[in-house]
């Protein structure tokens, strides 16, 4: 035998060995398609039953959008009443500052009237003390500490004066009217 004719008998072998495995791969890959369009199909069917569940959801969702629709398109007037009503609220709430503000200063002068006139009153009381106590010619110490006690149970008898009862009247028809600040502020 000839070196070409074993090559020839090899290479023919060779040629059947690959279309044994070309036969197999071939019958492995229709088996794996085969199995493959199985799968799709499951999963073809379980979408079906998915849009066919989801459907009806969709349905209702459109239905309720088409309900919200004409609230929605109240919704921006309604805002914009909203923002109205808090700007108004926010220039009342300035104007009740202001007043407060004013409030406060005519306590402030008060609270500084009556600490004036409460130290004039004991400055009063110490000098009646001094003159009554020289003409008297005692010690000065023990006759303010009277003066002082006369002073307090003043007081007392004052803070224990009953005001009477007033008597039920009949209420007057008159008409109630109410005092509005108008938009003052500072340094107009």
């Amino acid at each position: 035998m000839d070196v070409l004719q074993i090559a020839l008998i090899v290479l023919v072998v060779a040629g059947i060995w690959a279309i044994a495995e070309l036969a197999l791969t071939i019958r492995k890959t229709r088996s794996a398609v085969k199995d493959l369009s199985t799968q799709v199909g499951e999963v073809t069917a379980s979408a079906n039953d998915a849009i066919e569940q989801v459907q009806p959801i969709v349905q209702k969702l459109d239905g309720i959008v088409t309900d919200i629709e004409p609230a929605v398109k109240e919704l921006k007037p309604l805002v914009d009443k909203t923002n109205t009503a808090l700007d108004m609220a926010t220039v009342d709430l300035a104007s009740v500052n202001d007043i407060l503000v004013d409030v406060t200063s005519v306590t402030d002068t008060a609270s500084n009237v009556t600490s004036t006139v409460s130290k004039a009153a004991n400055s009063a009381v110490s000098g009646v003390a001094g003159v009554v106590g020289k003409f008297t010619g005692g010690k000065k110490e023990p006759r303010r500490h009277r003066i002082a006690e006369k002073v307090q149970s003043i007081r007392q008898s004052e803070e224990s004066v009953e005001v009477p009862e007033q008597v039920d009247e009949e209420p007057v028809d008159a008409p109630k009217t109410y005092f509005t600040y108008g938009s003052h502020k500072k340094g107009e």
